[in-house]
């Protein structure tokens, strides 16, 4: 009986570890170096919320924001979940305040388009607040083509929407999609979704979405041709089971021109 309930102790002592856990982000930074940036900006990308908190209203995220001093701030899907329609209390008080950081852009994730019709109130609520919403969609900005894709865009939609003078800078929810965009000339392509693989052994993810187990996009910088993506391990959580030695993270992406007309995609990563 006693060592069944010293187990007991330690798995819920762990359990509430990794909760714990959860209820804290890092600040994880990684430099770009790309022929077509002409001038040096930086860009905080916010992924996977999922109505995540932290903070009285979101003060810790916002501070963090803040003090990276970005040019954009980019939101790549899942500020919402679709397991708790009702909860996006956390997710508004969070765009409320960052649309006053810097321009905030959003491209959904597939819990917006699960949601439905709560999923386009939500939307629509966030755009009235300040924010551009791009769905298969481009606003060219003094720094970058930015396009911001639905989650079931087509290779012919991303490339039409391409700008071969300019750095084409993609908000694509979806990692495991990178081959594919990568094949139309983007540039620049940062995604979400995995989680960072749920939980990270040794550095590597073991399972996500659309990529099941040991999926091979799942944190930091990858390199295709002349493509480069990054994908964050993101803020939140949707499932009951806790992320494991997987910290929630917020991205500073500091983007760099390069001196040669050659690509050189990654010059330093922290």
């Amino acid at each position: 009986m006693i060592p069944a309930l010293i187990v007991i102790g330690i798995l819920l002592l762990l359990y509430l570890g990794f909760f714990l856990e959860n209820r804290r982000f890092v600040i994880r930074r990684e430099t770009i170096c790309h022929a077509k940036i002409k001038k040096p900006f930086t860009v905080v990308q916010v992924s996977d919320l999922h109505n995540n908190r932290f903070g009285n209203d979101q003060q810790k995220l916002i501070e963090a924001v803040s003090d990276a001093h970005p040019d954009l701030i980019l939101m790549t899907g899942d500020l919402f979940d679709r397991h708790r329609k009702k909860a996006h209390g956390n997710s508004f008080a969070f765009v409320q305040k960052a649309v006053g950081i810097a321009p905030v852009y959003f491209a959904e994730g597939n819990h917006e388009c699960a949601l439905g019709e709560t999923g386009e109130q939500y939307i629509e609520a966030i755009r009235d607040m300040g924010v551009t919403v791009l769905r298969d969609e481009y606003n060219d900005l003094s720094n970058c083509r930015l396009i911001g894709l639905k989650q079931y865009a087509s290779p012919e939609q991303l490339a039409a929407m391409l700008q071969p003078e300019r750095l084409n800078l993609v908000m694509a929810h979806r990692p495991e999609m990178f081959p594919i965009y990568a094949g139309t000339g983007a540039d620049v392509i940062l995604s979400g979704h995995a989680h960072g693989g749920q939980i990270r052994l040794f550095g590597i993810g073991i399972y996500a979405p659309q990529q099941g187990f040991f999926p091979r996009f799942t944190c930091g910088l990858y390199r295709r041709g002349k493509s480069v993506l990054h994908v964050s391990r993101g803020l939140g959580n949707t499932i009951p089971f806790p992320r494991v030695f997987n910290t929630p993270e917020l991205n500073i992406i500091e983007c760099k021109p390069i001196e040669s007309k050659e690509i050189n995609n990654v010059c330093e990563r922290n």
